[in-house]
């Protein structure tokens, strides 16, 4: 078992996970290596499938509506949510 495997098996562990990060306006996305911290009290964690990019990830890599970077993309997804312990 991998150190990311058996680090999403715990719910209260930081993560590592791969991602499309844009770190500047008009910058292309690079599939990265992002560290992800653990869901607060009103959130969860998702199992993300499959993720895909749309216009509005082209427009946030271009500044809009507000510049700020860097930024993961790719909001439209395919996840699974269960126990805190599967995930």
């Amino acid at each position: 078992m991998s150190e990311t495997e058996s680090s999403c098996s715990s719910h209260s562990q930081v993560i590592t996970c791969k991602a499309v990060v844009c770190w500047g306006i008009g910058e292309a996305g690079k599939v990265e290596e992002i560290q992800v911290e653990p869901p607060k009290a009103s959130e969860v964690r998702v199992k993300m499938l499959y993720a895909s990019l749309c216009h509005t990830d082209i427009l946030i890599s271009k500044g809009h509506p507000i510049p700020l970077f860097p930024r993961v993309l790719g909001h439209e997804g395919v996840g699974v949510v269960g126990k805190k312990e599967e995930i």
